[in-house]
């Protein structure tokens, strides 16, 4: 995971060439190798500018030139001043914002340069409080009651009043505090969905519209993105809130409902600060891998919690679509069954099918990968619509004539719900693989588990049938050691028989 972008105060910063970048391009029929060289030179070049000015400005000791991999030497200027003191302003706030609101830990390397290193539940945390370290925000550690940050070369101490951790139902997290200075401020991040919605009504038109620009152009680049925003607390206001979040977490029963019902009271009235994108880089042949299994007639589907802009653009850069696919996108806005259920039949309609119950017989029976031509698209909302029994039926043979189908903006539920649709409804083997906690029910429900042990921690490991290093090893998994399984299988059942 590396940070890549962010947009602070309407403004966008860093520079990025990105796997879905170049999948986008390719859709235009650029020449991505000769783009792709010129574009790493220059960022190259505006590396070593901006770190000739971080240096400038604080000599910051805990900065790896390395590990930079935030690159943006005009972000540098307006920290120092240079678009006047409103940017300047926000910029500071936005990196103390990344600097405050996490729950990461600290790990110091003693030497000349000291190291300071960051373990976090997920690596997007950790790269995030990485990014205010190198441009001069950095986490020193924890003190009994708060955080100690040095922002650029001055030490301050934070109190830290509460966490309100993240889950995949949040979708976000917070931080309150006691800023130096006596004010309560609430540091909120979390999906752009969820913190738009959660914004002050009829404030900040112009930032909104602008920030939600750059975050659409950065999904488009295959980048993560996340809303950063906050919130003054007056202390009458903090108290009482604060008596309830006590009874909350007090609880014996149901403690994480009454939680999130507590949090949820307090993550309104926000002011947008601005949004980040990461980089999540694919591993070496996740291309060549996934060619190789669709030749072999396996059926990929992908199940993931990334933007619809950016799981097509990472699609083409993975060789699951191409330019000669017809992309069906099924997005229905107005939460509608009968809306949905139309979509379908539309779309049905155009392979010559209604959905009725003989066509999933013969479905059952047909086996042969279909034609690549159509693939499918669809978004979190639109899935919960379609997986209502009555729409089910329709959506899996509407699936079933698409090469490549992508679930994005998923939840880890709605995934082990996909997988049991097509288990169930096809009467087929499925085959799961994930890399992270939100991976598991989806790895759980399948009748083949497999966990990638990586950045992202071992759950998916530790809930898995195989385990293996990288996504590459799947294609020997089941191509080779899967073949010499099933021969060895099927010659001991034969003799089992003769015996």
């Amino acid at each position: 995971m590396e940070f890549k972008k962010c947009t602070i105060n309407g403004t966008p910063y860093g520079e990025a060439y990105t796997e879905a970048l170049a999948g986008m391009q390719k859709r235009q029929g650029i020449d991505v190798e000769a783009e792709g060289r010129r574009a790493r030179e220059q960022i190259a070049t505006d590396r070593v500018t901006m770190i000739e000015r971080v240096r400038k400005m604080h000599d910051n000791p805990y900065l790896q030139d390395d590990e930079l991999t935030f690159v943006a030497p005009d972000f540098v200027a307006d920290l120092g001043g240079e678009s006047g003191p409103a940017q300047r302003a926000a910029c500071e706030r936005f990196m103390l914002a990344l600097a405050l609101c996490h729950t990461v830990i600290t790990e110091r390397t003693p030497g000349d340069p000291p190291k300071i290193e960051f373990k976090a539940q997920s690596p997007d945390e950790a790269a995030l409080v990485a990014t205010a370290r190198d441009v001069g925000f950095t986490v020193m550690g924890r003190s009994n009651e708060g955080i100690i940050i040095n922002c650029l070369g001055e030490e301050r101490e934070y109190t830290v009043l509460n966490t309100l951790e993240f889950n995949s139902t949040r979708k976000r997290m917070s931080a309150i505090m006691r800023m130096p200075d006596g004010k309560i401020v609430l540091f909120c991040k979390g999906a752009d969905s969820v913190i738009y919605s959660r914004l002050k009504k009829g404030e900040q038109p112009e930032l909104r519209r602008q920030t939600a620009e750059h975050l659409e152009m950065f999904a488009r680049e295959g980048l993560r993105t996340l809303c950063i925003a906050q919130r003054e607390l007056g202390e009458d206001e903090y108290q009482k809130w604060n008596i309830d979040h006590d009874l909350a977490a007090a609880a014996v029963q149901e403690r994480e409902e009454r939680l999130d019902a507590v949090a949820d009271t307090i993550e309104r009235e926000l002011t947008l600060i601005g949004g980040t994108a990461i980089e999540d880089r694919l591993q070496d042949g996740v291309p060549d891998a996934i060619q190789l299994l669709a030749q072999a007639g396996i059926k990929l589907w992908v199940l993931t919690g990334d933007k619809v802009e950016t799981a097509i653009n990472i699609g083409f850069s993975c060789n699951l679509l191409n330019n000669d696919m017809e992309l069906i996108v099924l997005k229905v806005d107005d939460e509608n069954v009968q809306a949905a259920e139309g979509a379908l039949d539309q779309e049905l309609a155009k392979f010559g099918k209604s959905g009725s119950d003989e066509e999933l017989k013969a479905a059952k029976k047909n086996h042969e990968p279909p034609a690549p031509t159509h693939a499918l698209v669809i978004d979190g909302d639109t899935l919960k619509l379609v997986l209502d029994n009555r729409l089910r039926q329709k959506f899996l043979l509407l699936c079933k004539e698409c090469k490549s189908v992508l679930c994005c903006r998923v939840s880890p539920s709605q995934k082990a719900a996909v997988v049991q649709m097509v288990k169930a409804g096809l009467e087929v083997m499925t085959l799961s693989i994930g890399d992270g906690a939100n991976d598991v029910a989806m790895i759980q429900e399948a009748d083949v588990g497999v966990g990638i042990a990586g950045e992202e921690g071992r759950q998916a490991v530790m809930s898995s049938d195989y385990a293996i290093g990288q996504f590459r090893f799947l294609t020997r998994l089941m191509l080779v050691h899967g073949r010499w399984s099933y021969r060895r299988l099927s010659e001991t059942i034969a003799n089992f028989f003769y015996k």
